[in-house]
């Protein structure tokens, strides 16, 4: 995933719900056997994902939720409780593929019985909160299954060389609606890449140089701006209003 550029969570959140893709549930197959998955997966905290969702008690009349794991054979049951009463319940099947060699996993969500009031609006909307759990699962199996090497870097610059998110023209309603879902397909299609060629932006060392897009200037730097630029200079105008 694209943590490089945009927080995972985030991004698979946002894919996987705006690009329709969870309408069916969620499914993955690791080639991994499930007793490894399941290892793999005791590591999951949503709670870690961006936002830190089911951390402010403010956002929950007060009251903090508790998490809990269940576990059965072929099924990791993560339960989120809002005092004595549940607020939904994070589910993943492990299906056995390959005479065991391999895994399929399926994710669902099932609200529970705790009023809104006292629930974290993370786990209010079964949708939503599935898209929260896809993501946090991504993270986990993408650490266990990828790794990071420079062709991983390489990868990734040339997304970035290509145009990265949000240097379309959303001026308009119409130009934002078309530049975010061109977004959505630009990293979906990186993200396919990466994880094509077995590299998980986790893995990335901590200390290694950022990456960034090869942008050729306009114009020299040095020189004056053309006289309709919109520029930007502290404590000044953006616009000149003197000229017209």
């Amino acid at each position: 995933m694209l943590r490089i550029l945009l927080p995972i969570g985030l991004f698979v959140a946002a894919l996987l719900y705006f690009g329709g893709f969870l309408n069916s549930g969620y499914t993955r197959d690791v080639e991994r056997p499930v007793r490894d998955v399941m290892t793999a997966l005791e590591g999951l905290d949503v709670r870690r994902e961006p936002g830190s969702p089911g951390t402010d008690p403010s956002r929950s009349g007060g009251v903090m939720p508790d998490f809990k794991l269940e576990r059965e054979p072929g099924k990791m049951v993560w339960v989120v409780m809002a005092g004595d009463k549940v607020a939904t319940r994070m589910i993943a099947t492990l299906e056995p593929l390959k005479d065991g060699a391999a895994t399929r996993i399926h994710a669902a969500v099932e609200r529970g019985d705790a009023p809104e009031d006292i629930v974290s609006p993370a786990f209010r909307s079964e949708k939503i909160t599935l898209g929260l759990f896809a993501a946090a699962l991504e993270s986990q199996i993408n650490k266990l299954t990828l790794a990071w090497g420079p062709q991983c870097d390489q990868l990734v610059q040339e997304f970035l060389n290509g145009g990265s998110p949000g240097s379309d023209d959303r001026s308009t309603l119409g130009g934002a609606i078309g530049a975010t879902s061109r977004d959505i397909m630009r990293i979906g299609a990186a993200d396919t890449k990466l994880r094509a060629a077995g590299c998980d932006p986790d893995q990335r060392p901590k200390d290694a140089a950022p990456l960034t897009p090869a942008i050729t200037p306009p114009h020299s730097m040095s020189g004056p701006a053309p006289q309709d630029e919109v520029r930007f200079e502290p404590g000044k105008p953006m616009i000149d209003p003197t000229v017209r």
